[in-house]
């Protein structure tokens, strides 16, 4: 495919009060909003990458910070150091004319990592309701979804040590728009807007991002690490019914198979809500099979 024709800023006509997509939002706005406004840019590498929340977004975002120039100290977090810092890598902390630019020009690699959503899905459930559940402000993430099992906003300790089980974890999103979830356990095609990708990685796959990235910068690249909240390495557990079995109650939740947190009702019903997701990762599954094949 061609590249976008660039589009200078300034001649972009507001459209009128009358007109159908009157009260649309710009793309000035969206451009700002979360999580495109946390898309990461670097200038003299003709490079943007979108982060997504449980596609080893904490490994590449430091791999991008520092092809930016941008090193950590000891022990600092790599979000928090995004976030808090105008770093000149964000698009929040960019000019609108330079975000459009390289939207649209020649020569950039754009690219974004998708991951299986039904082992996303899983991973965020142990990550933050089972093995995080009980640590300092986790509340700010995951008290949507105890507020609706349990019926009522204030929360305790106890709760926490409860917690929900997946399956509550799972009707609770059932239940709720899309585009007003966790980024977490948010659909990932809900997070890709404005962005027009030249490149699209599956995470299990991260040897050719390396390998493209390392050909597109003209230098060595680390191969990013997974953080991941189920020990892959270790001997994986079948545990049947564990969708209805309580956190507190889960023993080695690390190594617990993502199907078994998966009956096939659940599975069904995981598969609708999040549908687009399943079509867009069996699609980048074809072509991380496709380029294998040619040893990347």
């Amino acid at each position: 495919m061609k590249d976008l024709p660039e589009q200078n800023p300034v001649l972009l006509a507001e459209p009128s009060q009358d007109h159908p997509i009157a009260h649309c939002p710009p793309l000035s706005h969206a451009l700002y909003r979360s999580p495109t406004s946390q898309a990461m840019l670097v200038d003299d590498l003709k490079l943007i990458y979108l982060p997504l929340a449980k596609n080893a977004c904490s490994s590449l975002k430091q791999v991008v910070a520092a092809l930016g120039g941008v090193v950590l100290e000891p022990d600092e977090d790599i979000h928090v150091k995004l976030d808090t810092n105008a770093t000149g890598l964000q698009f929040a902390d960019l000019p609108e004319g330079n975000i459009r630019r390289a939207l649209s020009g020649p020569g950039w690699m754009r690219f974004v990592v998708i991951r299986d959503p039904f082992d996303r899905l899983v991973s965020a459930y142990v990550e933050k309701f089972v093995l995080h559940r009980n640590e300092p402000r986790i509340e700010e993430t995951v008290g949507p979804a105890y507020r609706a099992v349990f019926g009522r906003h204030d929360l305790t300790p106890e709760d926490f040590e409860r917690g929900i089980s997946f399956r509550e974890f799972v009707t609770f999103i059932l239940h709720e728009d899309p585009k007003a979830l966790d980024p977490h356990w948010q659909p990932q095609s809900e997070q890709l807007g404005n962005v027009a990708f030249t490149h699209v990685y599956d995470v299990k796959a991260l040897d050719c991002l390396v390998d493209d990235l390392r050909k597109h910068v003209g230098q060595e690249i680390p191969l990013p690490m997974m953080n991941v909240s189920r020990d892959m390495d270790a001997d994986q557990i079948s545990l049947a019914g564990a969708c209805d079995i309580l956190p507190c109650d889960l023993q080695d939740p690390s190594r617990i198979t993502v199907d078994s947190f998966l009956p096939d009702d659940l599975y069904t019903l995981i598969a609708q809500y999040f549908a687009m997701d399943v079509t867009l990762y069996r699609m980048v599954q074809r072509m991380n099979a496709a380029r294998t094949g040619l040893n990347c």
